[in-house]
């Protein structure tokens, strides 16, 4: 008798997110940003999930990039993705990864592999020396703000 309750609350506990109504599911879903072409027939876009507690916010927290229509790589960011651009000719993606407030990591990385080959603290002003695709992702951030 334990296992047939337990059977059913772990059925019931499964079948629980198909029981909600649709509109609520949906809700819950990811909705894709515009797509931005790029070089190579790279195409990117990004994966925008409903904020706890306010769904009609959304915030993008996962970058995909595909090529020919298949995904190369999604990056997910440990905060939000505020900006990106395509580096190198698009073998490498850059990125601005940070919470609403207070704190930015700027990120170079591997389109085909996902390594991270630069990182660096971008909240504030940036050095005179900084990398060319550290000041190009910053210029495109202010020129959208």
């Amino acid at each position: 008798m334990k296992f047939a309750n337990c059977f059913l609350g772990l059925t019931a506990l499964f079948l629980a997110p198909q029981l909600q109504p649709q509109s609520a599911r949906t809700a819950e879903q990811p909705t894709e940003s515009e797509h931005r072409r790029g070089p190579n027939e790279l195409e990117g876009w990004t994966l925008n999930y409903p904020f706890p507690g306010r769904p009609e916010d959304r915030y993008p927290r996962t970058l995909v990039l595909s090529q020919n229509g298949r995904i190369l790589h999604r990056f997910v960011s440990q905060h939000y993705i505020w900006n990106w651009i395509y580096w190198a000719n698009g073998r490498q993606v850059a990125y601005e990864d940070g919470p609403p407030h207070f704190s930015m990591q700027c990120i170079l990385a591997d389109v085909a592999t996902g390594q991270v080959l630069a990182s660096s603290n971008c909240f504030g002003k940036l050095p005179d020396d900084a990398p060319p695709w550290l000041q190009t992702l910053e210029k495109r951030s202010n020129a959208t703000q």
